[in-house]
């Protein structure tokens, strides 16, 4: 297998250096980031797509110029990304629909790893949502274990726990089928996600 373009593998190592730098040294979300971690070394199968954008799109700069204010492993990932972003397809949810305002236009999906995106696998899924001011992604729930990093201030809900702001460069833990969803505020919410899809280890 060819290696990774470069400014792909850059972001994969800037985002699991991010992600190590804000988890607990034990438990299972430590676990779950290790074992993404061990499963990128193999790359992939490269498969670009037909670059796209939304028009919500048009608030990325913006928050990774917010992520660069604070430094550290989160503003070197928000580099990173910036020198991919111009190769994702950005899409909205499948269960969006025109209607459903404001969230049909106020969010966007790009997958980096997995099933549509730069690399084709289907043990890891790694991408990036992207919210407007004052948007709320909807409930929704999946098997794999997900790990997210704010790049920027957001909510996240968690089924019998409520809302909490993690606050840029943390962390927030989903395990398996817990009910999630997440929203911004005055200002866009942009994270990354990882999934560890299979148990393959």
């Amino acid at each position: 297998m060819a290696a990774r373009p470069s400014d792909l593998q850059t972001f994969l190592d800037r985002s699991q250096a991010a992600i190590m730098a804000c988890l607990p040294p034990d438990g299972e979300p430590m676990r779950v980031a290790k074992r993404i971690d061990e499963g990128l070394r193999a790359p992939a199968e490269q498969a670009p797509r037909q670059p796209t954008q939304l028009p919500v799109c048009k608030h990325i700069g913006g928050a990774l110029d917010s992520t660069r204010h604070h430094g550290g492993a989160v503003a070197a990932l928000a580099d990173a990304f910036a020198a991919i972003e111009p190769q994702l397809t950005w899409e909205r949810r499948w269960t969006a629909k025109p209607g459903d305002e404001p969230f049909y236009s106020g969010h966007a999906n790009a997958t980096i790893i997995g099933a549509g995106g730069l690399e084709k696998r289907d043990d890891i899924w790694i991408g990036v949502s992207l919210l407007a001011p004052n948007v709320r992604y909807p409930d929704h729930h999946h098997p794999p274990q997900e790990i997210y990093v704010a790049l920027t201030p957001g909510e996240w809900f968690q089924g019998g726990r409520g809302w909490r702001q993690p606050g840029t460069g943390n962390f927030v833990y989903n395990e398996s089928d817990i009910v999630h969803a997440m929203r911004s505020a005055e200002h866009p919410l942009l994270a990354i996600w990882s999934l560890w899809v299979t148990d393959r280890v």
